[in-house]
């Protein structure tokens, strides 16, 4: 039976699944590859990763691996801000090409507006247009950075990837980028469990409501909003779980209150002094 997978349309025409993988902090490479493909296994067809991960060989490695054509797995990665600007960019790309061992990455995407961002986006439109890369976005950017970019762009970024979860829904930012038909994708959208959201009582109560987990309402409530969520475990349980969103829906009250749990609270709140400082402080690490 032919596999079925929702998929979105993105600017460029491309198609990408509505919900991804994350593969942040998954452990020894040996680790990695297990959960890779273990999230493969269960369904999910997009991986997110970063050469700033320092896993992209051992991912790379998981879908060779796989039985799945490489044409039916979108993966995306980043660029860190060591690698800003035009020459380091294309360097960083070919590196990345390298530790996939892949003829092309499906999304390459800024991981922050920090350093020559710009001419880090020059570089993805020609490689773009080279075709080593499939669709090219951005990440952790606000709506001043965004509009900025979109102003002096010829390719506008078709995913901008940010922090969204039930207590920092982003709606100003994501109607914006609905405006300019750029897709939002939520990294963690369990907020690392820095706050334990899954005790949140809206949650609570529309899980008992529809027999799913709160990770599952969770997962929904973004789907429904139009954003691509990333949930990341490491447990093939909750890995399966995570995938198992398609078979209900939230209703209109039911999507309104969770909506009332916003609080604008940021996980990380790269606009600060502070933010900014710890991030460049962070050396891009191997590949393995």
């Amino acid at each position: 039976m032919e596999e079925q997978i929702e998929v979105r349309i993105m600017n460029n025409g491309s198609q990408i699944p509505t919900i991804g993988f994350g593969a942040y902090q998954l452990g020894s490479p040996e680790d990695c590859e297990k959960t890779i493909s273990q999230a493969l296994e269960s369904g999910f067809r997009l991986i997110d990763t970063a050469a700033m991960y320092g896993n992209e060989v051992s991912i790379g490695r998981a879908i060779k691996r796989n039985p799945l054509s490489r044409h039916d797995i979108f993966v995306t990665s980043k660029i860190w801000h060591t690698d800003a600007g035009y020459d380091a960019t294309m360097k960083a790309v070919e590196r990345s090409l390298h530790n996939f061992d892949f003829d092309y990455i499906d999304m390459m995407l800024i991981h922050q507006p920090i350093g020559d961002y710009y001419g880090s986006w020059r570089a993805l439109e020609n490689l773009y247009d080279q075709g080593c890369v499939r669709a090219i976005g951005v990440s952790n950017f606000y709506e001043d950075r965004l509009v900025d970019l979109l102003a002096h762009c010829h390719i506008p970024p078709a995913v901008n990837q940010v922090e969204c979860h039930l207590y920092n829904q982003r709606d100003s930012l994501l109607t914006l980028m609905r405006n300019y038909n750029i897709i939002m994708q939520a990294w963690s959208p369990f907020t690392r469990h820095k706050i334990n959201v899954f005790n949140n009582a809206a949650l609570q109560v529309l899980s008992e409501k529809h027999g799913k987990s709160p990770a599952q309402i969770t997962l929904r409530w973004l789907l429904q909003r139009g954003i691509i969520a990333l949930p990341k475990s490491s447990s093939p349980a909750h890995i399966q779980e995570n995938y198992a969103i398609f078979d209900f829906s939230l209703s209109k009250m039911d999507m309104a209150l969770l909506s009332y749990q916003n609080e604008d609270y940021y996980l990380e709140n790269h606009h600060t002094a502070n933010g900014i400082q710890r991030l460049l402080e962070k050396p891009l690490p191997n590949n393995t």
